[in-house]
């Protein structure tokens, strides 16, 4: 099947060269267009318009083999080919839309750029988000600088044009980047007008994809496995290092005996002998990770080795950290080593704030954290606590309050309650039981004990 592929500012069809391999091994026709304007740094783009690169791809569409096509729109480019699609409905199988989104009629196709005369020149990295960047490290830095081409400015202040409601009907997938489906979705219901265009949609596929804001550089294979995965190239079925999976699914999954779901993750601790004897299994995970291409995170201490799984930066469970699970538990059993679920333990820390106060830049700026979503902030190398920032319900005037949350095993958690109250703590509130408790120390400082990820049909 004839796949076109756009790109968005400051690219043209190199950013797809991994992507597109991947797509005509499997048996298709990639094209990665290279749009008017973007052939090089001295191209002239002072009468390129947005209209133009639309009639790009309309042209790509009408010379494709096939009776239909698939799109696929990265960023900005997502709006281009919503326009083409407009224009070619009965021609189009698929929308695919990555870290971008179908611009309505009458919208500006980009909002928060302000070209340099005739064209829009990829900025310092220091004006992106970290989320933007997030895996793309300097050496990719270096290579997209070398490789981006100035945006035209007619493309970046143009304005949608749409005129066939047919395109509603066409199956959409939109693949979440650098933000969450969760984030997509709250946009969406909060009325953000870049993403109202998905309320009219009438097929609408939403697929988490966990990287910065150029996939086809950071995670090409993912990328193109999750297009494959796309009807009518496939039957929709997920790449299982993609595919989200609840507590009770990977629970349910062979193998995984050992391992307890808690914040951020799947986890389990070994106890060892020693540190070499740890080290081994350390060895072993490693040997598994690489064979998978999926990597956990892991902890040697003397006493013995953790393990946690790392699919996405929200922690939600994907069907690969079931088989990750698996593998590792059976190389620990062949070393001799023991599960010890109640050595599990994650701790964050909730902060509660007044109305109208955003303390969160600043206690990220202090401890050098991420942005996640719209009230956490984590240690981008998933050592530390991670930080929830939440608002007062109902709202209480004056200074902030912060409170631990902790995080254990489901099969451990009333030992843990009945030790602190054995230790001078008071329970304050029951009411949420068997989720979690709410604990003060015996000066009145609150801390949460929860087992819900354990055991809820919670996926992120």
């Amino acid at each position: 099947m004839d796949i076109i592929l756009v790109a968005g500012l400051w690219m043209g069809g190199w950013a797809w060269y991994e992507v597109a391999p991947a797509l005509e091994r499997a048996g298709h026709r990639p094209l990665a267009l290279t749009l008017p304007g973007m052939e090089g740094a001295d191209a002239d783009r002072s009468r390129v318009t947005l209209e133009d690169h639309v009639a790009a791809v309309v042209a790509a569409i009408d010379a494709a083999e096939g009776e239909r096509v698939i799109l696929v729109g990265h960023s900005a480019g997502a709006g281009i080919v919503y326009a083409a699609a407009d224009a070619r409905p009965g021609r189009v199988a698929r929308l695919i839309l990555i870290g971008g989104f179908p611009t309505g009629d009458g919208q500006p196709l980009l909002r928060g750029f302000e070209p340099v005369g005739a064209e829009l020149p990829l900025p310092d990295w220091s004006d992106f988000d970290e989320a933007d960047l997030r895996d793309l490290g300097e050496g990719g830095m270096t290579a997209f600088r070398a490789y981006a081409v100035p945006s035209p400015a007619g493309v970046v202040t143009g304005v949608q044009h749409l005129h066939d409601g047919r395109r509603l009907d066409i199956p959409v997938t939109a693949i979440a980047t650098e933000y969450s489906v969760a984030d997509l979705r709250s946009w969406i219901e909060q009325g953000e007008p870049a993403v109202q265009e998905f309320t009219r949609l009438t097929d609408v596929t939403y697929v988490d994809l966990p990287t910065g804001h150029w996939p086809q550089l950071t995670k090409p294979q993912q990328l193109a496995r999750v297009i494959l995965a796309q009807p009518p190239l496939g039957d929709g079925t997920i790449p299982a290092e993609i595919e989200t999976i609840s507590p009770q699914e990977f629970h349910a999954s062979e193998g995984v005996e050992d391992w307890r779901v808690l914040y951020w993750g799947a986890h389990v601790f070994y106890r060892a002998e020693s540190l070499s004897h740890g080290a081994r299994l350390v060895a072993e995970v490693v040997t598994i990770a690489e064979g998978l291409h999926h990597f956990p995170d892991i902890d040697l201490r003397p006493e013995g080795v953790f393990v946690k799984t790392f699919s996405r930066r929200d922690g939600a469970l994907t069907a690969a950290d079931a088989v990750l699970a698996a593998s590792v538990s059976r190389a620990a059993r062949s070393l001799g080593l023991e599960p010890d679920p109640s050595a599990l333990t994650v701790v964050g820390i909730a902060v509660a704030q007044g109305p109208g106060a955003h303390v969160r830049p600043f206690w990220s700026a202090a401890l050098g954290y991420e942005s996640l979503g719209g009230e956490d902030a984590i240690d981008p190398f998933r050592r530390n606590p991670h930080v929830w920032f939440h608002p007062l319900d109902p709202p209480k005037s004056g200074r902030g309050r912060t409170h631990i949350d902790i995080s254990v095993p489901r099969d451990q958690v009333d030992a843990r309650v009945s030790a602190a109250l054995a230790a001078g703590g008071r329970l304050a509130d029951d009411s949420h039981a068997p989720e979690w408790w709410t604990l003060t120390s015996p000066d009145n400082h609150g801390v949460d004990i929860a087992a819900w990820p354990d055991d809820s049909s919670f996926a992120g």
